[in-house]
């Protein structure tokens, strides 16, 4: 009996043990990075974690504060380009926030695959994932807008540009972003 036990208690912890849901909503496996760099944006309100070999821009002004990151050791088709903004500002994930979104895609000519709402870092969260052409380039981004408070979100963008390894590039931003601290 104390085997059973023993052997239910060890099925139990691992199963408490699961993804985060960006990573399972995507199909994604958790990734590990070497060499990370933690870097925290001009106004102190986040902190991220990005490859130190990767080149990093910040910005700011009064509503906002950026960290804006790429590998640019790889071709634009190889790599992925992630930004991830605070914004001070109301966000509503309502029947007006889907009809915006979906006018900016029309804007860019974009085709939306998928989106919807889930819960990221125990905060409210929306993402969308759609395709087009951007620059020649078969392009790809999935935007992700996380709820803080009721002044306050983090919008995400990750890009992807051509049709190599696009699912694998999309999952190593997605792995970057559930590296957030806010």
């Amino acid at each position: 009996m104390k085997k059973y036990s023993i052997i239910l208690l060890i099925f139990i912890l691992n199963s408490c043990d699961e993804e985060p849901v960006f990573i399972s909503e995507f199909n994604c496996g958790e990734e590990s990075f070497s060499n990370l760099e933690k870097i925290e944006d001009v106004k102190k309100l986040f902190t991220v974690q990005y490859p130190d070999t990767w080149k990093t821009n910040l910005y700011y002004d009064k509503n906002q504060s950026s960290i804006f990151t790429a590998d640019t050791t790889k071709q634009l088709k190889e790599t992925m380009l992630l930004d991830i903004t605070h914004i001070s500002n109301q966000l509503k994930f309502d029947a007006n926030f889907t009809k915006k979104i979906n006018s900016n895609l029309l804007k860019q000519q974009l085709e939306e695959n998928s989106s919807g709402t889930l819960t990221f870092k125990d905060k409210e969260a929306y993402y969308s994932l759609a395709t087009g052409i951007k620059r020649t380039f078969k392009y790809q981004i999935l935007t992700l807008f996380i709820k803080l408070d009721e002044k306050n979100y983090i919008n995400s963008t990750i890009e992807v540009f051509g049709d190599s390894l696009v699912n694998q590039r999309i999952c190593k931003g997605i792995n970057l972003v559930e590296k957030i601290t806010y």
